[in-house]
């Protein structure tokens, strides 16, 4: 069996193919390697359920969506009738949390049942990488989507989907968020910097003054002063705006790793970032970023995600790996996972996915 040094040297052979996945516009590579994980597929979110505090949702570019009923150490697939397994995002309806939507390489899918099954929601999406997803807070019939052709909406639950970006929205988006204080609000990033709209995507303007790197991956809004965001750049760092996206100013002391694959604002103020060296964390007021966890150091993180009922609780994943943090960060441990009917290996999907995108 192969020691700790072995394994994490294993892991950072992969880490520029993991980079290549989040990184690359639209065309996804065909020859991502992965080593060994137990989901099949690069991790690359996951969601907590809002009112049952051991059930997650994780989601596997390459092989599906997966639930875990006891906080993480026991999943099953839930991929039945998902018939695109390179999913690349997941959301969920608060007030109705057995719906669930998968944002895959070809469209968006829905499930009614908590994950049980699954299918493909209506016309105007399936020709779409969907990167990102946001449901609009009270009005769970309202959704949005960031594709690799800008920002796509509906309102009916994923049934009709619109165009709803013009003029100055990026083409090619990442991420999509809506304003938890005002519903109306939305933010909208990617390589093509940040857009706003105050009218629910009607309209929509540039909010990129003062960022150094166009190429945003990441953006996060904080919780509890939602005119504060942040925003993660392929190659110069964290930037921060205090005015809605007004603008923005470099946030990068003690940040070594600039190159920022995913944000975290906490309730309790916890700041973290996923880089592609590890995790930083920035406290509440804090001066600088810390690097933080030496049980994940050299590996490249795909996202960070907080539990709601659990504070200080935070996850990160990488390549086909899952950890938990129980100190805000501090220090990690992988979760010695157990999986159930894993679908078939990432080389064959993601070869799948080149192979579609080729032909478009």
């Amino acid at each position: 069996m192969a020691g700790p040094r072995q394994r994490l040297g294993f892991r950072s052979v992969v880490a520029a193919s993991i980079v290549g996945l989040l990184l690359a516009p639209p065309t996804f590579p065909n020859h991502i390697v992965m080593h060994g994980g137990p989901f099949g597929g690069v991790v690359i979110g996951l969601l907590p359920h809002p009112a049952q505090p051991d059930t997650l949702y994780l989601a596997a570019f390459g092989s599906g969506v997966y639930k875990s009923l006891d906080g993480g150490r026991r999943w099953t697939a839930a991929s039945s009738g998902l018939d695109d397994l390179t999913v690349l995002t997941l959301a969920m309806a608060p007030r109705e949390p057995a719906v669930l939507y998968a944002g895959t390489d070809s469209g968006v899918f829905v499930s009614r049942d908590a994950g049980a099954t699954w299918r493909r929601t209506g016309s105007g999406a399936s020709d779409r990488n969907i990167r990102s997803l946001a449901v609009v807070p009270g009005r769970p019939t309202v959704l949005y989507a960031a594709t690799d052709r800008g920002v796509l909406w509906s309102w009916d639950q994923g049934a009709t989907w619109a165009p709803r970006s013009f003029g100055s929205v990026p083409r090619d988006l990442r991420v999509i968020r809506v304003d938890p204080s005002n519903p109306a609000r939305l933010f909208a990033a990617g390589f093509g910097g940040v857009v706003r709209s105050d009218d629910e995507g009607r309209r929509w303007r540039t909010a990129s003054s003062g960022l150094a790197d166009l190429r945003v991956r990441a953006l996060a809004i904080d919780p509890s002063r939602s005119e504060v965001l942040y925003a993660g750049t392929a190659g110069a760092g964290v930037f921060t705006s205090t005015d809605g996206g007004g603008r923005w100013r470099s946030f990068n002391e003690g940040l070594r790793n600039l190159t920022v694959l995913s944000l975290l604002v906490t309730l309790e103020g916890e700041r973290l970032a996923g880089t592609v060296g590890g995790v930083y964390r920035r406290g509440p007021g804090g001066a600088a970023w810390e690097l933080v966890g030496e049980e994940i150091l050299t590996l490249t993180i795909t996202f960070v995600a907080s539990s709601p009922h659990r504070p200080g609780t935070i996850y990160a994943g990488t390549g086909g790996l899952l950890f938990v943090s129980e100190n805000s960060g501090r220090h990690w441990r992988e979760l010695a996972v157990s999986v159930a009917a894993a679908p078939a290996p990432l080389a064959t999907s993601a070869a799948e996915a080149h192979s579609r995108n080729e032909r478009r």
